[in-house]
């Protein structure tokens, strides 16, 4: 954690704080400067340009980021300390950015300003464990996976490669046959608001639009398996969201969309999965797992990965550049089922 236990610190409530208003680095939304519209009609120099938001949202996020488990000194002051890291940030951006006259001056000095904002000359990992999770063996393996995948392979809801990890998915099979016709009706009242006739979701089951699977796992780990339902459908929420964009244009462009192209998303970002307990009645009780991706077991215990943020590019200035990957620790008991957050990961630039 080098740079950063000098400066982490004091509640996570702080990042509720209204976000500063002064750009960092180029405005590539509403370019008005010379400099700015330089920066941003150049491919290269805009993707530096960006590099350098995510860097430094993420540092002013983590001035005020649990200090209580960083055990900071009492007199720490985070607000005070976001204000000096605004200003520096302006001079910088007066000072050293706008002087630049040649595109290797603009990428040399991105590069050492990031540098210096994450406190050390080498470039930090994609990835960085939160204050919660650290010395965890799950914890430090999935980070391992996270920081050796490269960030155009990462998507919305479909897990990275988990090879040589100690993660495994769990083995699902297609439900087919009169199961899947029985439970269809039970997943409809489940998860959608409006009705389907039978032809319409076998043609969906058929295509692969939507799936139904079944595992066999002892997943309240007493010796014995039971059946466990992962039902799988499109989401606009695996897409990758363009800058800027609210959630009512996404869900307006996803209805636009064609079967066709809205399964090729999905294929290409995964799907949003929904999981069951099958009971020897053939009812389904609906499990308390939130992950958009595949439930994951490492050792003897369950995992489910809930987030995958960093995809959506949502603005660092109004999320405090906190993108972030979780992972939910699940326990199934007798009664109900439970989910504890266990690790997290921030995404840095």
């Amino acid at each position: 954690m080098s740079g950063f236990t000098k400066t982490a610190v004091l509640g996570s409530t702080m990042l509720l704080l209204s976000p500063c208003v002064w750009a960092v680095g180029a405005d590539c939304k509403k370019p008005t400067s010379e400099l700015d519209k330089r920066i941003c009609q150049s491919a290269m120099l805009k993707i530096e340009n960006n590099a350098l938001q995510v860097a430094y949202y993420n540092q002013r996020a983590w001035l005020c980021e649990l200090a209580s488990e960083l055990q900071h000194d009492d007199d720490w002051d985070c607000v005070e300390a976001k204000k000096t890291l605004e200003v520096e940030q302006h001079q910088w951006d007066k000072s050293v950015l706008a002087q630049c006259k040649t595109d290797d001056c603009f990428t040399r000095v991105y590069k050492a300003r990031i540098s210096q904002i994450n406190g050390q000359d080498t470039p930090l990992p994609n990835f960085r464990l939160t204050t919660y999770g650290w010395g965890d063996k799950e914890c430090q393996a999935y980070l391992e996976v996270l920081n050796r995948t490269p960030r155009e392979e990462f998507r919305g809801c479909k897990l990275p490669d988990l090879s040589g990890s100690g993660f495994t998915t769990l083995p699902f099979k297609p439900v087919t046959g009169e199961l899947l016709r029985k439970l269809d009706p039970q997943i409809i009242k489940s998860v959608h608001s409006k009705a389907f006739t039978w032809k319409e979701r076998l043609n969906k089951y058929q295509n692969g639009h939507i799936r139904l699977e079944v595992a066999n796992i002892d997943l309240n780990k007493e010796g014995k398996k039971e059946k466990v339902i992962k039902y799988s459908m499109p989401s606009y929420f695996c897409d990758t969201w363009d800058d800027g964009i609210e959630m009512q244009g996404k869900e307006a462009q996803w209805e636009a969309l064609t079967e066709h192209q809205v399964l090729d998303k999905s294929i290409e970002n995964g799907f949003v999965n929904f999981y069951y307990k099958l009971d020897g009645n053939g009812n389904l009780k609906a499990l308390n797992v939130k992950g958009r991706n595949d439930i994951v077991t490492f050792g003897n215990e369950f995992y489910a990965v809930s987030e995958n943020k960093f995809l959506t590019n949502l603005d660092p200035r109004r999320w405090g550049g906190k993108q972030e990957v979780t992972i939910l620790k699940i326990e199934l008991g007798n009664v109900n089922t439970t989910s504890e957050r266990w690790c997290g990961f921030w995404y840095n630039y």
